[in-house]
C-alpha cells in the first residue's frame, strides 16, 4: 500500500525547500500617538510577497504583527484574523529576524541621512553677501525691463 501524501507541509519538503526570506521597510511611522513604528513587506524566495506587516513597540519590546482582517463574529464581537502567518517556530523566527533587521537598517539609514547634507542643500547659495552674481546682494544690477 503506498504511503499517504502528507501534502506540501511535510517536514521533508519544508526542509529541502526553505525559501530565502528578505524584508523591506515600506514606511517608518514617527507619531507619539501610536505603537506602530513601521510597515514592512516580506519576499519569500522571490515567489511570494506579503504586504502590511507592522513593527510594533510594546512594553516587552519590538515585535512584528502579521497582516490581518477584522470582522464581527456570530456574537457581534470584533475579531481579528491573520491573513498570513508562519506555520512553525523556525519560520516565525526567520521572518521576525528579517523584518526587525530591515527595521534596524532603515533606522540607521535615516539617522545618517539627517546628519549629512541633503541633495540640493547649498548653504553658500543662501548667503546674500556671497560673490554669486545670480543671488540678491547689495550690488545687484537693476532687474531686466520686460516692458515693451
Amino acid at each position: 500500500m503506498p504511503a499517504k501524501n502528507k501534502g506540501y507541509f511535510a517536514r521533508d519538503v519544508r526542509a529541502a525547500h526553505q525559501p530565502i526570506i528578505s524584508a523591506r521597510i515600506d514606511r517608518l511611522v514617527d507619531s507619539p500617538n501610536t505603537h506602530i513604528k513601521a510597515f514592512a513587506t516580506v519576499n519569500l524566495g522571490g515567489w511570494y510577497a506579503i504586504h502590511g506587516l507592522r513593527v510594533i513597540d510594546s512594553q516587552k519590546g519590538l515585535f512584528v504583527q502579521m497582516p490581518q482582517n477584522s470582522f464581527n463574529n456570530k456574537d457581534g464581537k470584533l475579531t481579528y484574523q491573520d491573513i498570513f502567518h508562519p506555520v512553525s517556530a523556525e519560520a516565525r523566527t526567520e521572518l521576525l529576524s528579517a523584518v526587525l533587521g530591515a527595521y534596524e537598517q532603515k533606522l540607521s539609514e535615516e539617522a545618517t541621512q539627517t546628519s549629512t547634507p541633503q541633495f540640493g542643500s547649498y548653504p553658500e547659495l543662501e548667503d546674500p553677501d556671497s560673490d554669486n552674481p545670480f543671488l540678491g546682494g547689495d550690488d545687484d544690477p537693476a532687474p531686466f525691463d520686460m516692458s515693451i
